[in-house]
């Protein structure tokens, strides 16, 4: 018995060392081949139609598939003598040495890169961060870094689709609400809601510089804060002084019967109480628990186990022992 029990704790301190010498190896996914930066062959936006025709439809259909060729670009680009630092914005895979690119517009690869060998065994890497957007949005992300959502770490794509280039849900409205629906339910008493007013007109008021929209500055402010331009953009009238004729917007009148920017129909239409069960947007990127989860646990416990063994064999034959003796002091 000695003999097997002794084989048994050789087993376990060798099972033991085996496994936590794993727990320190960094094990990938049991879905997901190592990414290999040397990846072949790497393919472009066209050979990527075979299995995502889908969101190609879309894409092509978006302000980012229509980066290079967009009438508005292509105008203020000729105008400024078709400077070839545009197409590294405008363009995947744009080359600054040579001024050549891989394909027009804001492609696949833009997000999705290195293309690993044995794709679609092994994931697509999908950088997801606001700073890749960032990347040409500049102004915009400088405002969203100063954010109340950019200090929670919500990032671009929480609210916008980066295949569609446009929000995640229907309306802006709807938007709003499925984080804030308490604040959109009390929202929807007040004199601002009754005049057709959405969050997005005070929260992302209208960026007025002449650069909005183009150049990375963006159509709308996304510091999210209601300043004091916000509120001048409608009540400069209402003001306690007199307005200045010096002032920017002196000369508009106080807006009492209609909205203070032009409401889209179907934005008004859909513009409802907040639902108290609207869930918030949630990445559907693929996680998991590590497998060290459940190896160093059970290293650990062998381990232990290996280290008891003896002392709980010594107690065992002890006791064994002592009864042994006891009944023979008993005959």
């Amino acid at each position: 018995m000695t003999i097997s029990m002794n084989k048994r704790i050789v087993y376990s301190a060798l099972i033991s060392a085996l496994l936590m010498i794993l727990a320190f190896i960094d094990i990938p996914g049991a879905s997901a081949a190592p990414l290999r930066q040397d990846a072949t062959p790497v393919p472009n936006a066209q050979e990527c139609v075979g299995c995502h025709e889908g969101i190609r439809g879309y894409w092509e259909q978006s302000a980012h598939g229509y980066a290079l060729v967009d009438p508005a670009f292509q105008e203020a680009w000729t105008q400024q003598g078709s400077p070839q630092e545009c197409l590294a914005c405008h363009s995947t895979g744009f080359d600054p040495a040579t001024g050549e690119y891989n394909e027009g517009g804001v492609s696949c690869l833009s997000c999705h890169s290195p293309v690993p060998a044995n794709h679609p065994q092994a994931y697509m890497p999908t950088d997801v961060s606001s700073r890749l957007c960032g990347n040409c949005h500049l102004e915009t992300f400088q405002e969203w870094e100063i954010s109340e959502h950019g200090q929670q770490g919500m990032t671009c794509n929480q609210c916008h689709n980066p295949h569609t280039s446009e929000l995640r849900v229907g309306t802006s409205q709807e938007l709003c609400n499925s984080c804030h629906n308490t604040e959109g339910h009390y929202y929807t008493f007040t004199g601002h809601a009754r005049e057709g007013l959405l969050c997005t007109d005070c929260h992302l008021r209208v960026n007025d510089s002449p650069d909005a929209g183009t150049m990375g500055h963006g159509a709308r402010v996304h510091t999210f804060k209601v300043d004091l331009q916000s509120c001048n953009d409608c009540h400069l009238g209402d003001m306690h002084a007199e307005a200045d004729a010096s002032m920017p917007n002196a000369s508009i009148e106080p807006q009492t019967d209609v909205a203070c920017y032009p409401v889209e129909a179907t934005e008004a239409a859909a513009f409802t109480p907040a639902r108290q069960d609207v869930t918030p947007y949630v990445s559907h990127t693929p996680t998991g628990p590590s497998p060290l989860i459940y190896i160093l646990p059970a290293g650990f416990g062998l381990v232990l186990g290996t280290m008891l063994a003896p002392w709980i064999e010594r107690l065992t034959r002890q006791r064994r022992n002592n009864g042994e003796k006891k009944d023979g002091d008993q005959d």
